[in-house]
């Protein structure tokens, strides 16, 4: 294997999209509630119910080396593609026009579709570059409508409201500083409305994905804690692994941040808050070591952003 090669896996598994955790539960939900987010995207109630769901491979080597599934959902008014976002990636939206185009190429469909992203923070949408950066053309002829919203900008009650299927969202309106009593307490009410909303069939899925978004949510609850709400293990699935594993890699890319952090009040006492956010933007360890050095031997903290910029494009 070469050293260019050898570079291009490591960064594919350093990468946060193979270790967020996030895409299982997110397809299980539109498997057993796509219809409900279609109603929080502004789809009409009558009309998203109509919607059933399959998840499209991509199987297009060229664009991405590894099959990537895009959550697809099927009714009168079309395809509806949707896509999670529980990361910073400057380019969101510019890959998911993407995967819709090749997606609508494998199935031969031709007529426009409906897109949406669901955010988990509101940090991650004002990191995503604007649509229009793409040029009116590029998705005026695709997309019929795009829409955008962030779960943490809604209450528990307009959820349900929405569609009480949604209550398996229900943790990410609540602040991920909430304290392990309060979270338990909510856990066990939440696993009451699932057990209420859900049929049985659909139960251990329903249950599964709330307990994926809990230890996503709120890092400092133990598996053990999520099998007491919810009498659910979710070490039994391969997300749940893959989210304890993430969570371990976090509190690593943490340290080294706020060693950036520190290195630079050190030098310059006053760090502008843009710097600030970039440097936590940064989602790989090398590329954190590499501005620990830059930290340290620049001469102001303007030479210090010119370097964060290359770095933060880069990674």
């Amino acid at each position: 294997m070469t050293d260019k090669k050898k570079k291009s896996e490591t960064k594919r598994a350093a990468d946060p999209a193979k270790l967020r955790g996030t895409d299982e539960p997110f397809l299980r939900l539109m498997g057993i509630g796509g219809p409900a987010v279609l109603k929080l995207l502004g789809i009409a109630s009558d009309e998203a119910e109509e919607y059933t769901f399959r998840s499209v491979v991509l199987k297009e080597r060229r664009l991405e080396p590894d099959t990537e599934a895009i959550p697809l959902l099927e009714g009168r008014g079309g395809k509806a593609y949707i896509e999670f976002q529980g990361y910073s990636d400057r380019f969101i939206r510019y890959r998911l026009v993407s995967k819709i185009m090749l997606a609508c190429a494998q199935d031969g469909y031709e007529d426009r579709v409906f897109a949406g992203i669901v955010y988990t923070d509101g940090s991650y949408r004002k990191a995503a570059l604007p649509v229009k950066a793409l040029g009116e053309k590029a998705g005026g002829e695709i997309l019929k409508s795009f829409q955008e919203i962030v779960l943490t900008e809604y209450t528990e009650a307009q959820l349900t409201g929405t569609d009480p299927r949604l209550i398996v969202l229900a943790p990410f309106t609540v602040s991920p500083k909430e304290g392990k009593t309060g979270v338990i307490s909510r856990g066990r009410r939440w696993k009451e409305e699932i057990l209420r909303v859900f049929p049985g069939h659909s139960v251990r899925d329903a249950l599964n994905v709330t307990g994926l978004f809990i230890m996503n949510r709120f890092r400092e609850i133990t598996r053990e804690e999520v099998i007491s709400m919810l009498d659910f293990d979710l070490m039994d699935t391969v997300a749940g692994r893959q989210i304890f594993e993430e969570g371990i890699e976090k509190g690593i890319l943490k340290d080294a941040k706020d060693m950036v952090i520190e290195a630079l009040t050190e030098r310059f006492a006053a760090v502008p808050s843009s710097v600030r956010d970039e440097v936590y933007s940064v989602g790989q360890h090398d590329a954190l070591k590499e501005l620990l050095r830059y930290a340290i031997r620049s001469s102001d903290i303007g030479a210090f952003r010119k370097v964060l910029s290359k770095v933060s494009s880069a990674s």
